[in-house]
């Protein structure tokens, strides 16, 4: 008999054992784990607690330590989970839907008692150093496939500061809701204790603070306050220390101190550490000490999301479709969405006019006026591939299965996922009009390849770097 076959019989229905339902799903769990680390290395490292809970008439349900890993595994790899745990478990339980849970939501015997809120601050409070915008935390912020992992690390740092993700490192381009994001974990943890101690400033007003302090004669005063009397040290656009090297050696000491005293360090940038020019090596090695996650743009769902959120806080009723008109048509970072959709808002209610269809295009018409850098679209993704793996679109998006056109078909919908503001189903029918699980499964493949080889020389690192050069800046991470 197989060793496999020695295995499956020990967790089949004709096993004799006291405790025979944790038997089964001890041995079940570990074999879905081992069949992930031998078959999907490149991303073992998110499955390395997962436990299989319970199997019921219905559900298979997994937990793992935190809900960061859960929501991760539930947006990104669940296909690759579903598969494995089928194929394990379908001689002996047949199919069932797979579901993922953190620890902490998993069932359990406990009463948990609800902390009382206070009611909800507007405007700006000051802090020790700087202030904070009370009307950007995290109930206001709307999770999206482009920033969930973000906001639940955010999330994680706002309840334990110091203890999880330190620094916690959030980039992307401008006007996707970093900053929001970082006043979010400043308000949480002001919220929770309002004697800590939190600096939150901009790059550009931490220097302005180290040139008063050096033309004052007050660098001492300046070092304990930012190195002795924090709890918390938010930065904006840490970017803007770029060619300071004055302040970026006053920046690395202060770093050094939170750090080693277990004070939470925050800090926002247009591009993730690595991809920083101007910025001495010794502070990028920092900045990747902790977690450095990235925040892109929303797709037309997401968008529309968002605008439910804004018109529901307005007290506007809106209907979906002229929702979905907006979102189309605005730009592609939050911030252009919301200042698009005040604009039309606005013109309704100052001319008494319908918000339809005709007034939303209206409107873009007047905003876009003026000439915009290219956009990138899934046409031309599929363009570039093509030529640069030597292979035609055509056969990009047909239903082809070799490898010389698998791979860059996968790359292209990577790339499509990563560059445009397009909808899984939308890139799905782009490709020959494959489903989202296809498209979901590409992007895993590809995510996995990079994990593997996380070298610039990595024809998908080229394509990408291609890629925002062509979109002129638009699309830089």
């Amino acid at each position: 008999m197989s060793e496999d076959s020695q295995v499956k019989n020990q967790y089949s229905p004709e096993h004799e054992h006291g405790d025979k339902d944790l038997i089964d799903k001890n041995i079940l769990g570990a074999m879905v784990l081992d069949t992930i680390r031998e078959s999907y290395p490149g991303i073992q490292q998110f499955f390395t607690t997962i436990k299989l809970l319970e199997v019921n008439q219905t559900e298979a349900i997994f937990v793992v330590s935190d809900l960061m890993t859960a929501e991760w595994i539930n947006n990104h790899y669940m296909h690759i989970l579903e598969k494995v745990f089928h194929e394990e478990s379908e001689e002996h339980i047949g199919t069932k839907k797979v579901i993922v849970k953190a620890q902490e939501e998993a069932p359990n015997n406990e009463i948990k008692i609800k902390k009382k809120t206070s009611q909800r601050k507007v405007g700006r409070v000051k802090v020790k150093e700087g202030e904070l915008n009370c009307e950007q935390n995290f109930s206001t912020f709307v999770k999206g496939a482009s920033n969930t992992l973000a906001a639940i690390a955010a999330e994680r740092v706002g309840e334990k500061p110091g203890q999880t993700y330190n620094p916690l490192f959030i980039y992307g381009r401008t006007g996707l809701g970093k900053t929001h994001l970082m006043n979010a974990v400043g308000n949480t943890i002001y919220e929770n204790n309002e004697n800590a101690k939190i600096c939150a400033l901009t790059a550009e007003h931490f220097t302005n603070r180290v040139i008063s302090s050096i033309r004052s004669g007050k660098q001492a005063s300046l070092r304990d306050s930012f190195r002795f009397d924090c709890d918390v040290l938010l930065i904006d656009d840490i970017q803007f220390l770029a060619g300071k090297d004055g302040t970026q050696q006053e920046f690395f000491h202060t770093f050094n101190a939170l750090y080693d005293a277990k004070k939470q360090i925050v800090l926002t940038s247009d591009k993730p550490p690595h991809q920083l020019s101007g910025i001495q090596e010794r502070l990028i090695g920092r900045f990747e000490w902790g977690f450095a996650v990235e925040v892109l743009p929303p797709d037309l769902e997401h968008r529309v999301a968002i605008l439910q959120t804004k018109a529901r806080n307005l007290g506007v009723i809106i209907d979906e479709d002229i929702l979905f008109v907006i979102a189309e048509n605005s730009g592609g970072s939050v911030r252009e969405l919301e200042g698009f959709f005040n604009n039309v808002v606005g013109q309704a209610s100052m001319l008494s006019v319908p918000l339809d269809k005709r007034l939303v295009l209206e409107v873009s018409s007047r905003l876009m006026n003026t000439s915009a850098p290219d956009q990138i679209t899934v046409e031309l993704i599929q363009k570039e591939v093509a030529a640069f793996y030597g292979t035609t679109v055509q056969d990009i998006c047909s239903k082809k299965r070799t490898r010389g056109v698998v791979r860059p078909r996968q790359v292209a919908i990577y790339l499509s996922r990563m560059f445009t503001d397009n909808s899984l189903l939308e890139i799905g029918r782009k490709f020959g009009g494959r489903d989202h699980s296809t498209v979901l499964h590409s992007v895993a493949t590809i995510e996995d390849l990079l994990a593997k080889n996380p070298s610039q020389e990595n024809p998908i690192r080229i394509l990408q770097s291609k890629m925002r050069k062509l979109s002129g800046g638009k699309a830089e991470y």
